[in-house]
């Protein structure tokens, strides 16, 4: 049993490590597409693409999951505001009004966020070992974000889009513990189409209203393939992986992989767009890697 249960841990954990690589990834992407593309188009065509592909693989489940999707609607609308509705909406439109090293610094708040909604909501106390890793991994994340210089990080300003994605991150910090506290018996892929259908509809007055105000964008091939990879990696595999990590390990654990997102950024950065990795990169990445090992521990 204790052979079986670390293996669920193992197979969590790395799935977790992937779904946070895709949104990575997806902030090397959001940095430039929104020089082309409003953040609420963004924001809205990423989950129209996302249902584009996950409904054909869907639809089977749907049909025997509904008994259970229509007892448990009102819960499974609740979850559909903070995870699909507001978190990605909002990093999207504040990455436009402040630096992404704020926005870092800001995502390192969101495990002692998840640690309070978790305790709030589920009386989910951290363990020892936990709440070590959190901060030796919050201590690399600082490392990060600060170039390994104090006066960096002294010059740091918040802004009203630092505000933006303090919302952000407590909304997803919300939704994990909120979706540790009630599981519901559906398939995966049936749960986030669900979510996706609840959660989208809001997004959309918001595309429509920004529309009005700074017209379309220009759907050529390159923006076109930009949202297929935002539909199916960061939105479909990622979010799969998470809902899947957190109810094996609980939101507390889950949130401390959110500290690879500076790292796994860094790292794509480097190859994408040229970025410099220099020796901080490597000092604060083991020390998440290190806090990351202490929080499985627990």
């Amino acid at each position: 049993m204790k052979k079986q249960w670390a293996g669920i841990r193992v197979t969590a954990g790395c799935g977790l490590a992937l779904a946070v690589f895709f949104w990575g990834v997806n902030n090397v992407i959001a940095r430039g597409i929104t020089l082309e593309v409003r953040p609420m188009a963004v924001s809205f065509f990423r989950w129209v693409s996302a249902l584009v592909f996950l409904t054909p693989f869907a639809l089977k489940n749907l049909k025997k999951d509904m008994p259970v999707i229509l007892e448990n609607k009102g819960f499974l609308f609740l979850l559909s505001i903070p995870s699909v509705a507001v978190y990605n909406s909002l990093v999207y439109v504040g990455a436009n009004f402040t630096t992404a090293t704020n926005i870092s610094l800001m995502v390192a708040a969101m495990p002692a966020l998840t640690l309070g909604f978790a305790w709030a909501i589920n009386r989910e106390a951290p363990g020892l070992f936990n709440a070590l890793g959190i901060l030796v991994s919050m201590a690399g994340v600082v490392i990060i974000i600060s170039q390994g210089s104090w006066q960096v990080l002294s010059r740091l300003e918040l802004n009203p889009g630092d505000l933006m994605i303090l919302v952000a991150i407590s909304s997803w910090a919300l939704y994990s513990v909120m979706l540790k506290k009630r599981p519901i018996p559906i398939s995966p892929v049936s749960f986030l189409l669900v979510i996706i259908l609840l959660g989208t509809p809001f997004i959309l007055p918001f595309y429509l209203w920004e529309y009005a105000v700074y017209g379309g964008f220009s759907a050529d091939g390159k923006v076109f393939w930009i949202f297929v990879f935002l539909g199916i990696c960061p939105s479909i595999l990622s979010y799969l992986l998470w809902n899947s990590g957190v109810r094996a390990l609980g939101a507390s654990l889950a949130s401390v992989f959110i500290y690879l997102v500076p790292l796994s950024t860094s790292i794509i950065a480097y190859f994408v767009l040229g970025e410099r990795i220099s020796l901080f990169h490597a000092v604060g990445g083991v020390l998440i890697l290190a806090g990351l090992i202490l929080s499985a521990s627990s």
